[in-house]
């Protein structure tokens, strides 16, 4: 990865001058600009889920999270109900909580309340305007606890600002690993296993194989919140890179396949049709699809594996009755469970 995409935060949380953010904003609008003509013309169209989460996106994820059909935060939130003594004595006194893609911070909050004085908490997300409020209202429930916020995508090497604290906590839930391709992801958890060190942990929530009836339900939700989530990714494009698309034009569409064992996410062109962007054009057949996300689903000994590649071992794992999901705690070289 290149250093320009290196990031670093301040010592002190307040307003947003407490930011140092490497890239600025310019540099990012840059990359969402190539992202997406570098997308458009290849042969299978393609957008970075990555982008999603302006903060309209982050708010309808957050929609996402409470609908009945996305089974996946209201499981890992009761089975972090279920072990959250177990994590805590695990992580120790003194922690340094790291969250990438935190967004609301709703499942940090299940921690905070059972660890034994953790020093800091540094959300982390790309949506600034999102990431300031939940921050904020982190800082806010939890005065005892520093809050450093750090926007910027985490999927890029991070650059720490504070080694000094040998007990770094990366809290990764949900299922966004499951977003990245295998050499991707790998390469993602070796990252995080630099920055939590050699006495750091990783816990991290992964989404499991099951029923296609239900993973298929839950990214095509009767009140069609995903697909304006979807959708969402083009009102970006039109409003911040001078884009023409009819959404009207575009239908959401999510499907799994059973070999690369995904749900994959797609906005369909209803029609023939030219779109532009800052003046480039893209034509569209009808039925032509742009691939938005994946959603890889893992079995156990799938993510062990995975796990190992990047230089991680699972200390212990977590999950519901119905095995549709579960909570890794993974360490490096050493063994954490002694704490």
């Amino acid at each position: 990865m290149k250093a320009d995409h290196l990031l670093t935060a301040a010592n002190t949380f307040d307003e947003v001058t407490t930011f140092s953010i490497v890239n600025n904003t310019r540099e990012k609008d840059k990359d969402f600009f190539t992202d997406v003509l570098d997308g458009l013309a290849q042969p299978q169209k393609t957008l970075p889920c990555k982008y999603f989460y302006d903060e309209m996106g982050s708010k309808l994820f957050e929609q996402i999270c409470e609908l009945d059909e996305y089974y996946i935060t209201r499981t890992e939130l009761a089975l972090l109900d279920c072990i959250g003594q177990e994590l805590a004595i695990k992580i120790g006194k003194n922690a340094v909580i790291i969250e990438p893609g935190a967004g609301a911070g709703l499942k940090i909050r299940k921690l905070f309340g059972l660890l034994d004085s953790p020093q800091l908490y540094v959300p982390m997300d790309i949506s600034r305007e999102f990431l300031l409020y939940s921050a904020k209202t982190i800082q806010n429930e939890f005065p005892e606890i520093q809050v450093h916020p750090i926007e910027g995508d985490f999927t890029h090497p991070i650059k720490w600002f504070d080694n000094a604290n040998p007990n770094k906590i990366i809290f990764f839930p949900g299922s966004t690993i499951g977003n990245f391709e295998q050499e991707k992801a790998i390469e993602f958890l070796a990252n995080m296993k630099n920055l939590m060190g050699e006495k750091g942990a990783l816990i991290i929530g992964v989404d499991q194989i099951k029923d296609r009836r239900v993973l298929t339900n839950a990214y095509d939700d009767a009140l069609g919140i995903t697909a304006e989530f979807n959708k969402n990714l083009l009102v970006r494009i039109n409003r911040e890179l001078d884009g023409n698309f009819d959404l009207s034009e575009f239908e959401h569409k999510a499907v799994f396949d059973k070999t690369l064992v995904r749900i994959e996410m797609y906005l369909v062109s209803k029609k023939d049709q030219n779109v532009s962007v800052d003046g480039h054009h893209f034509s569209f057949s009808k039925g032509e699809m742009i691939h938005t996300e994946n959603s890889h689903k893992y079995s156990d000994e799938s993510f062990l594996s995975l796990a190992a590649r990047a230089g991680l071992k699972s200390v212990k794992s977590w999950t519901d009755k119905n095995r549709h999901f579960r909570i890794y705690y993974l360490t490096s070289t050493l063994d954490k469970t002694s704490q």
